[in-house]
């Protein structure tokens, strides 16, 4: 789970959020990586920036409206929901990874009995 990531107002627009981003799931698909993730979790603050920014990077909502996700963190409809969960799924790229890794490191397993 990534629980607050952000980039400084002066370095804004650079594709800085996205590479960490790209580093991230890059690194939970690595064949060697084995620590069996399928999904990064994010808590996004609740506003349309930054929810636009992890759309674009590929994730996704984990509650389709904000009174489904207050009502599972037992909030109150008069308190705010000051942040929002959202998940991108990693089975994608983990497949291409795969193919791309069986792609330039080819090889049989051979019966050796």
């Amino acid at each position: 789970m990534i629980g607050r990531l952000g980039v400084s107002q002066s370095m804004q627009g650079k594709n800085l959020g996205t590479d960490v981003l790209d580093f991230i799931k890059a690194w939970l698909v690595d064949p060697m990586n084995k620590t069996g993730c399928r999904f990064v979790l994010v808590d996004s603050y609740n506003q349309e920036k930054n929810f636009k920014f992890y759309e674009h990077n590929g994730f996704k909502f984990l509650f389709s409206s904000e009174e489904q996700e207050r009502e599972f963190r037992d909030l109150k409809p008069d308190r705010p929901l000051n942040t929002r969960l959202m998940y991108f799924d990693l089975i994608e790229l983990m497949f291409l990874t795969i193919l791309t890794y069986r792609h330039n490191y080819p090889f049989q397993v051979t019966n050796c009995g």
